[in-house]
């Protein structure tokens, strides 16, 4: 059997920023994203498409070599183009789209199920024409209808996207549950067409790393993680979870590597914690965190 690389996907500039109560300037940023490129990370989602953003991604585009960056877009037209023209200095440039597809996400976008379809389909076509990795992020994906589900997917991976990522948005989904929902998506890709599926799990019950196990377990080749698993009320994956459940289950994963340098995964973990800062969120369980590994020390 043929070796994989597990790719890891950072999200800690963006998701892990994002409502956690902490900051980091630019300059701290250029210098943790390139810690993350020593690191080994393959994917480094550095964004979003809002106009607040677009100046840091552009600064970031141009800082390492070897990952795929990213921006996170909404569908519409005018976030994608923003994402797309701040990353186009990136050697190799990406965009992740995400659209909902629960019932009650598509309601907060006030969207039918048809008109999420047509818009994910058009954003995703319109990207490719730009850049070669277009992941598409079904959004609430355990929480959606299965035929609408293997629909929707179905139709952005015929219009280019390259990676399929499965959100466990309201970190409901049980190991079980959410390996068995990877293992039946990964067979809605059309004839001919290979997407990446990979997983983007929150901790809100503590399963993030047994969710992205059983992923694995079922076909997912790629997790969205954070460093130390920063995130709003610190519930993203984290990225040394990851890499140490692959280390020491070797014998669950055959033929299956992380890929990262376990060497300097402390320093990494080290650097976010010099370069953070808290915001106006006195009470984040990640600004407590951070406050913990300084020794009490601001």
């Amino acid at each position: 059997m043929t070796n994989e690389t597990l790719r890891i996907y950072d999200t800690s500039l963006r998701d892990g920023l994002r409502n956690s109560g902490i900051m980091i300037e630019l300059d701290d940023k250029v210098r943790f994203i390139r810690q993350l490129e020593r690191l080994g990370v393959s994917d480094i989602e550095v964004g979003y498409g809002g106009p607040s953003q677009v100046e840091t991604m552009r600064r970031l585009a141009g800082v390492v070599t070897e990952p795929v960056l990213y921006g996170l877009s909404r569908v519409n037209r005018r976030d994608v183009d923003r994402v797309l023209d701040a990353l186009d200095g990136a050697r190799h440039p990406g965009i992740n789209i995400f659209s909902p597809t629960s019932k009650e996400f598509l309601g907060y976008a006030d969207k039918t199920p048809a008109q999420a379809l047509e818009a994910s389909v058009s954003a995703v076509t319109h990207a490719k024409r730009r850049v070669n990795h277009v992941v598409f992020s079904a959004q609430d994906a355990p929480g959606a209808d299965l035929d609408y589900l293997d629909e929707l997917l179905g139709a952005v991976i015929e219009a280019g996207a390259t990676t399929i990522s499965v959100a466990d948005t309201k970190s409901q989904a049980l190991p079980s549950e959410f390996g068995g929902l990877c293992r039946r998506l990964r067979n809605v890709a059309p004839d001919g067409r290979a997407p990446i599926f990979s997983v983007h799990c929150h901790d809100g019950l503590g399963l993030a790393v047994a969710n992205c196990a059983a992923a694995i377990g079922n076909g997912a080749r790629q997790v969205e993680c954070t460093v130390s698993g920063i995130g709003e009320s610190g519930s993203n994956t984290s990225l040394q979870a990851i890499a140490r459940l692959l280390q020491r289950r070797a014998d669950a994963f055959p033929n299956l590597r992380c890929g990262l340098d376990m060497a300097a995964l402390e320093a990494t973990a080290q650097l976010l914690v010099d370069i953070t800062h808290a915001t106006d969120d006195a009470s984040s369980d990640v600004v407590e965190l951070l406050r913990r590994r300084r020794g009490g020390n601001d």
